[in-house]
């Protein structure tokens, strides 16, 4: 029996950075043909920023449950709750003066927006913007 692939928090050693409210949209609306699948590694675009000028970022949602587990690999819910994880942490400060609740910014695939989503937790940037106030 194969063993399932450790979620980024073990992989990594790391906390998410944040977490979204995040909804797919329909291949009516652009979105993907397919169902999502958990650890593909779509880019995050703010909303309002545009993708080729401002660029997209290296930040990866992890679906998790309704009950705060990390989903297992295969298809992912078309609309839920995701865990986001920054991957380059050079570019962990500028991510943490724009991320707060309610931000809002979507999945991308290449230059298409795939899902919309909106942050609704602050986990690992709180704890820089803690850092910060206390040097």
């Amino acid at each position: 029996m194969e063993k399932p692939l450790a979620s980024y928090s073990e992989r990594s050693g790391r906390a998410p950075s944040f977490e979204v409210e995040y909804r797919f949209l329909s291949a009516d609306e652009g979105g993907r043909k397919l169902p999502p699948h958990q650890h593909t590694r779509w880019d995050f675009l703010y909303e309002g920023d545009d993708a080729e000028r401002d660029g997209i970022w290296m930040i990866w949602p992890e679906f998790i449950s309704d009950d705060r587990e990390v989903l297992p690999e295969g298809v992912a819910p078309m609309s839920g709750h995701a865990l986001m994880f920054i991957v380059n942490l050079d570019n962990e400060q500028m991510h943490q003066e724009r991320i707060s609740l309610g931000t809002r910014g979507a999945f991308m695939e290449g230059g298409r927006k795939v899902a919309e989503c909106t942050v609704v937790a602050v986990h690992a940037l709180a704890h820089l913007v803690d850092e910060e106030r206390s040097r």
